[in-house]
This record gives structure tokens, sequence and C-alpha cells, in this order.
């Protein structure tokens, strides 16, 4: 089964063949101009007033490539022992994005545990070298503590705007600051470093997705109310959702980018992370119009999914019973469903998943996950194609 794709959709294949031919640049030259340079300015805040600081219209506390993984509160109330100690903290990475206009590079983490802190929104815990503040919130400590927290200060180190001279350039500037940035601690996947470097409308468009509530439900990502520790963000910040590897890796998006990095599937002869890299370049470069245009396909496969086998859409069956959602069943199944309207078909779901299981059996090698060539990939396409026009035609 071939997948049919928009005129405007450019394969993954194309930026990777163009990449071979990049241009030659004098080093010297590259040198002098300024290339990949950076200005910066230090400074520092005291912790009493960060709150105020930081918590205002100057100030973009969630840039796109801040990624998802939260301290938790031990981790959080190791800071606030840190401060009452005055052991020096790392400095908080700003970028200036606009003329007195900041976005967080790095430090989210320590902002946020202090602004919350602040807020009575946590109690310390785990506390060793103070450990009679435990269960203690801000509003419980004794004054000198509060005003030996209130007197420290946070060192900044702001990336200026005069770093670039246009857009791309800063782009790629603060990408790059912040790749070096978070090269130690939790190392980052696949997904997070894209989520990083790849700024842009697509990007955006694949966080956005990630939300849909059947996508969710087929992937066992609970949904839960936006919430933030800053009065004016919208930030998901639910202990249940961060608890999912899926999500709190980012890999929820990853998901989403799959998608449409496979309807290349035919140009799919390099490694994965760099297919969906350059797929995702492609994506930015579109306009709102086609990026409208791919969002309803998306929405529109997973509907469809969910109309014919209910949870068991990407779900395998073997053993006499069924597993979980695998991208492997998730793949296919999306490429082949977005080739069909389902708007006019009535359709009995409880058959279709008798049918779905029947036919993993037979064809459990297929999907024995041993075999992942994109002649694979397009056996399993043509094989569910097949299943799916038997059912619905």
């Amino acid at each position: 089964m071939d997948i049919k794709v928009f005129d405007f959709e450019i394969s993954p294949k194309l930026l990777i063949d163009s990449k071979m031919n990049n241009y030659e640049i004098n080093i010297d030259d590259k040198y002098e101009n300024g290339y990949s340079r950076v200005v910066t300015e230090n400074g520092s805040c005291k912790v009493a007033f960060i709150k105020d600081t930081f918590n205002n219209n100057n100030y973009n506390l969630h840039p796109e490539y801040q990624r998802r993984i939260r301290w938790s509160e031990q981790k959080r109330s190791k800071l606030i022992e840190s401060l009452i100690i005055n052991i020096p903290i790392p400095p908080i990475f700003l970028y200036e994005y606009d003329f007195d206009k900041y976005e967080v590079m790095d430090g989210l983490q320590r902002l946020s545990a202090i602004i919350d802190y602040y807020g009575n929104k946590y109690k310390l815990t785990g506390l060793v070298e103070w450990g009679e503040l435990n269960g203690m919130y801000y509003s419980d400590l004794p004054e000198k503590i509060k005003e030996g927290i209130g007197r420290r200060q946070i060192q900044t180190i702001t990336l200026l705007k005069e770093s670039a001279n246009n857009l791309d350039s800063a782009d790629r500037i603060k990408r790059l600051v912040f790749e070096r940035l978070n090269t130690g601690g939790i190392k980052l996947n696949g997904q997070e470093i894209r989520n990083a470097l790849f700024a842009g409308n697509g990007n955006k468009m694949c966080n956005e997705l990630s939300k849909h509530k059947l996508f969710r439900k087929l992937w066992g990502i609970a949904e839960v109310n936006e919430d933030s520790f800053l009065d004016d963000q919208e930030y998901e910040d639910d202990d249940t959702l961060l608890k999912n590897n899926l999500y709190k890796r980012m890999g929820d998006v990853e998901l989403v980018l799959r998608f449409f990095s496979m309807r290349f599937f035919n140009d799919f002869n390099t490694p994965l992370d760099e297919f969906l890299d350059n797929t995702l370049i492609n994506l930015n470069s579109y306009s709102n119009l086609e990026l409208k245009l791919l969002k309803n396909v998306f929405c529109k496969s997973i509907d469809n999914a969910y109309k014919l086998f209910l949870d068991k859409a990407f779900c395998f069956y073997k053993g006499n019973r069924w597993g979980n959602a695998i991208k492997m069943i998730y793949d296919p199944m999306m490429q082949v469903l977005s080739q069909y309207s389902l708007d006019n078909i009535t359709t009995n779901a409880e058959n279709n998943i008798k049918k779905l299981a029947d036919f993993y059996n037979n064809n459990l090698k297929l999907f024995d996950g041993k075999h992942q060539s994109k002649d694979d990939i397009k056996d399993r396409i043509d094989e569910i194609s097949k299943f799916i026009i038997g059912i619905i035609k």
C-alpha cells in the first residue's frame, strides 16, 4: 500500500541529501565574523525577590526546549537546605530574546522550587543537616531561617540579544548553548533533544497533538487539568501524569512525530533519530494552513483507530491475551487509517477486536519484533491494509 501525502510535504530524505552538499566556509572568516560566539552578562538576584522578579511578563519560564522532568519534593527540599547552609547554587541561564525580555534556558527547576516554597506549595522533607525543619512549609519556618534564605543570592548568566543578528542565528545560538548546558545530569533522549534544538510551529503542533484525548487514552496517558506553580502560566504539572514514563520523557510527542515521519517510510534508510530530526525540521518549514491539514489527518487517524478497535487499537494479541500499545502496531495502523474516511461507516468494535486478535494469531511472525527493516514495515502496512478493507467494505 502506498501512502498518499500532500504535494507540499517534503521527504526527510531530501533534507538528509542536501546536508551531503553542505557549503564550505573559510575558518578564519568564520571566526572573525563572530560565528556561534555569544555575548553574555553576569548578574544576581536575592532569593527573597525571585518570585516578584520572575513572575512577570518580562520572563518566560516555559520556553519550548524545557523538558518535562520535574524534581521530587525531596530534591526541592535539598535546594532550600543548600540556601540555608549557603552552599553555592549553579547559576540560572537566561536568553534575551527581545530587549529586556527573557526566557529561562537552564534553571527552571531551581526557580520553581524556590517560588513554590515561598508560596507554601510543599513542605520540606528528607533533610539531614537541618532535619528539624522536615515537615515545615515556608510559613512554618522561624523568622531567622526565613531571613537567612531570603538574603542568599542566585547568580544569573544572560545571553544577550547581541549574540545573534537574525532569528535563525538566535535560534541556533540558544539551542547550541542549551545542548551544552544539558550534557550532564539525566541524559536527554532523542525527543527531548529534538524538542530543544528544533523549535517551531511544527514542533508546537506535535506537542499539541500529544494532548489529543483519544491519543492519550490509547497510550494509557492520564488526562489532567492544566495547572502551574505560577498563576499566569499554563503548565501540566500533575503527579499522576509525570509518573508516566511515556509522558515524562516526551515519548508521546515522539509518537506524534513518528506518524508524520512514517508517511515517507519508503525513504527510511537512515538511523531513526536522524529521520525523525529531519521530519521535524520539515514540519517547522510548513505554513499554518499546511500544518492544519496535517493535524486533521492525524486526528482523523486516531478517531478511526478508536472507532474500529476502541482501546485495543495499538495493542498486540498473543497467547490469548492483549498486551499494551506498542509502536510496531501504531506505526502501520495509523498509516493505513490515515488513508480512509470512516464518517459514514457503521461498525461493531467488539466484533472488530475479535477479528483483530485472529489477525495477529495468523501473522505472529510479522509482529514478533525481530523484523524491523523497511520491507518489514511495508509488509505490516500491506497486511493491516487488507485487514482494514475487509472490515469496512
